[in-house]
């Protein structure tokens, strides 16, 4: 390094000026590249934060879209999971009891009859299901699980049904306290009558998870259920042939949950679909917003390694040439 000769003070000012901008350099070098960021971002940007602005921007808004198609995904595999079972129990139902007709015995249908209150009993549950702190199938009532106990449906229905003696007068009474509002709605149903609002996971793209228990073809598979467990209700009296007639009966109606059911699952699952795309999608576009906005504030590693190791260089040579100059150790002179 060479150094114009000046006279001692200013010789000795200009040194010490040196070293200082060279202590500096290097202590900022090494926090860029421990810390991978630019220590003057406002130099990068010559002073315009506009474009830096709106990448930051756009990236809280897409964190919102992501954190809302995870819990809509959360929701709808817990829905989807829930009608899984509740379908794969009526089909397994209806086919156990097809295995037995039609030479179907009075304590075959007795039998189906305790499968039918176990299966009810499964069903509430999966409709009681929660994912995420949120109960799946109550609209906006979320913290609320939205049916009340098989026991209360079965006590119900007992009383309704109560006086009837043919099959087909006791499927069409429980068929009735179904769908009227005064019925299962009123001594079941305790979650909201307003469906969930629609969820937007994309700009200007929005999914709707509006599902709720008391929706008809959610509450088919209850109703099948209950119709079976009435066989084995022995406050109702039920001859031997009323109760085939009654299992039988359940065929149908298992058979009517099903197709029900599957129609449900398969609209849930145009949902997911739906939902894996906007997270691709999402995910791609954050991807791509993170390296812009990375690209603007981040130290280059390479070229601050090769800048710091040439500031520690110069800073050497100046301790070298101060040293000369002034016949002065280095310990010294730190």
């Amino acid at each position: 390094m060479i150094i114009k000769s000046y006279g001692d003070m200013a010789q000795h000012m200009f040194l010490r000026n040196r070293n200082a901008e060279l202590k500096q350099d290097i202590e900022r070098l090494g926090q860029e590249l421990a810390s991978g960021k630019l220590s003057d971002i406002t130099a990068r940007l010559g002073g315009d934060f506009t474009y830096l602005s709106d990448i930051e921007t756009n990236l809280t808004r897409l964190e919102s879209h992501v954190i809302a198609t995870n819990e809509a995904k959360l929701f709808a595999t817990g829905m989807q999971g829930s009608l899984e079972l509740i379908q794969s129990s009526a089909q397994t139902m209806r086919d156990n009891l097809l295995g037995l007709t039609p030479t179907l015995k009075p304590d075959d249908a007795e039998r189906f009859g305790a499968e039918g209150r176990i299966q009810l009993d499964n069903a509430i549950s999966k409709l009681n299901s929660w994912a995420g702190g949120r109960s799946l199938f109550a609209g906006t009532a979320t913290s609320t699980s939205p049916l009340n106990d098989a026991g209360t449906l079965m006590t119900e229905l007992v009383s309704e049904v109560s006086g009837l003696t043919s099959a087909t007068d006791i499927v069409q009474a429980v068929k009735d306290w179904f769908a009227d509002p005064m019925g299962f709605d009123d001594a079941m149903y305790v979650g909201s009558t307003k469906d969930l609002s629609p969820v937007e996971v994309a700009d200007g793209e929005t999914v709707s998870l509006a599902l709720r228990a008391d929706d008809p073809a959610l509450k088919h598979p209850l109703q099948s259920f209950a119709i079976a467990a009435l066989v084995n209700e022995s406050a109702l009296g039920l001859s031997d042939t009323t109760k085939v007639e009654l299992a039988k009966m359940t065929g149908t109606e298992l058979l009517n949950s099903t197709e029900q059911l599957i129609d449900k699952q398969a609209s849930i699952g145009f949902i997911e679909g739906q939902l894996e795309r906007v997270s691709t999608r999402n995910t791609a576009t954050e991807t791509s917003l993170s390296i812009a906005k990375n690209n603007l504030i981040n130290a280059d590693p390479y070229e601050t390694h090769t800048r710091l190791e040439e500031a520690q260089l110069q800073l050497e040579s100046l301790y070298s040439v101060t040293s000369r100059s002034s016949q002065l150790s280095l310990l010294r002179y730190m």
